[in-house]
C-alpha cells in the first residue's frame, strides 16, 4: 500500500546582509564606514575606532566599495613610503 503524498513547504532562504563596516588599515577592527557626498564629488571615510578621517575624490559610478579600496591601497603606500 502507498502512503498519502506529503505536502512539501518552501523554504525561505534568507540572504545574509553585507556588513556596512570595512576594515581599517590603521588599527584592523571592521570599523570602517564609507559617506558618499556626491554634489561635492568626494566621499568621507571614517574610523569610529581609531578616529581616521579621509577625504577621497568620487568618481561618478563608483561605489562604496571601490572607494574604499582605492583609500585603502593610498593608505598603504603612504605607510610603506615612510
Amino acid at each position: 500500500m502507498g502512503r498519502r503524498k506529503k505536502r512539501t513547504t518552501m523554504r525561505v532562504t534568507r540572504r545574509r546582509r553585507k556588513s556596512a563596516f570595512f576594515r581599517c588599515p590603521r588599527c584592523q577592527h571592521n570599523s570602517i564606514t564609507v559617506e558618499i557626498k556626491e554634489k561635492e564629488g568626494v566621499a568621507v571615510i571614517r574610523c569610529f575606532n581609531c578616529g581616521l578621517v579621509e577625504e577621497v575624490k568620487v568618481y561618478s559610478g563608483d561605489t562604496k566599495v571601490d572607494v574604499y579600496t582605492r583609500f585603502f591601497d593610498s593608505y598603504i603606500e603612504r605607510m610603506e613610503s615612510e
